[in-house]
């Protein structure tokens, strides 16, 4: 008999690095925005920004509602995914903006919000490997949309020449050969030999990365996948609009395609694993992605300033909150597995 799991550590959020991550975000967003202003002239862009139709603001943040109610959409169709618990969209909401928050502000790369999926998933009452498969699961999930999301804007703002070809050209050939290595992966006897538990830590670091690909693969053709894959379209495209509206506000507009392979450019900075890279790094490179794209530069810093205002900082703020509510919400998460077993409990019995 295998000896019982150890329980999980509930969270500790310590205030003092989150209150040290905040004012260094916010120093080096401001050394960001100061430079890419000097480079465009402070003169363009304080006319740019006088003249700007605030109006615009009220659709940037209709855009945010959009993306983290489409992403607690995303979380509950994973979490549900082959038999597991069903969890409403207000307790998804407190998971989704509490592991937002901390990995703004904690670590880079994603690394925090990893760590509070991690346990919201064991909270939930699934163990330490099908814990970690769903957590990655549901970001390769997200992250293939954004791909082929990518790799469509690519296309059509080449085909229509709204994209200079050093832009649009990775996309074209990085997303197939991903989606083929993909493919060749989880052909089925390959993930018998490689899904294994087994070994050192590398090899069964690497058996959780492949049964993480075929859970994506599974769920594809399934009712949650179709689910993931719209509410992850529509996670995508509430960003991108607000990021459109950002720019309108400062006069400037860019058509879908082209602002799309912007913005996918941009995020992809994002994913970079160093500090701060989720102020000033995104914020650097989705405004040159958009001069790449003919937005003038000043209009390209305020727009994306406007937009981050909302996708980045406005979040952060109910985030925190919740990240120091997240003993409350493992209790939630706690209760919603126990109604769970209770359902299959009286289904056995029946």
């Amino acid at each position: 008999m295998s000896a019982p799991e150890r329980p999980e550590r509930e969270p500790r959020v310590r205030w003092q690095t989150v209150a040290l991550g905040t004012v260094l975000a916010l120093l080096v967003a401001s050394g960001v925005v100061a430079l890419i202003g000097n480079a465009a002239g402070f003169g363009d862009v304080r006319a740019t920004l006088e003249g700007g139709e605030p109006a615009w603001l009220l659709v940037c943040l209709l855009g945010q509602l959009l993306v983290f109610g489409a992403y607690a959409r995303v979380y509950r169709a994973a979490v549900a995914f082959e038999g597991g618990p069903a969890v409403s969209t207000p307790l998804a909401l407190r998971v989704v903006l509490g592991s937002f928050a901390l990995t703004q502000l904690v670590a880079a790369g994603g690394a925090a919000g990893l760590a509070v999926g991690y346990w919201a998933m064991r909270k939930l009452g699934f163990d330490r490997r099908e814990s970690a498969v769903r957590v990655i699961g549901l970001n390769t999930f997200v992250y293939l949309v954004f791909g082929l999301l990518g790799w469509t804007a690519a296309l059509l703002a080449l085909l229509a020449g709204e994209a200079p070809l050093a832009l649009a050209l990775p996309w074209l050939v990085v997303i197939p050969v991903l989606l083929l290595a993909a493919r060749w992966f989880t052909e089925e006897r390959r993930v018998r030999a490689w899904a294994a538990p087994v070994g050192g830590w590398l090899r069964q670091g690497l058996a959780v990365g492949v049964s993480a690909a075929w859970w994506v693969r599974r769920a594809l053709p399934t009712a949650e996948g179709r689910a993931l894959a719209a509410a992850g379209a529509v996670y995508w495209l509430a960003d991108m609009l607000s990021l459109w509206a950002g720019l309108r506000v400062f006069g400037a507009d860019v058509g879908p395609a082209a602002l799309a392979l912007a913005y996918a450019t941009g995020y992809v900075a994002q994913l970079v694993p160093l500090p701060f890279v989720a102020t000033g790094g995104v914020d650097a490179a989705t405004t040159f992605a958009l001069t790449a794209v003919g937005v003038p530069l000043e209009a390209a810093l305020l727009g994306v300033v406007a937009h981050r205002l909302f996708a980045f900082w406005l979040p952060v703020l109910p985030g925190l909150v919740l990240a120091a509510l997240l003993p409350r919400t493992g209790r939630a998460l706690e209760q919603a597995a126990a109604s769970r077993r209770r359902e299959v409990d009286v289904a056995a019995a029946v």
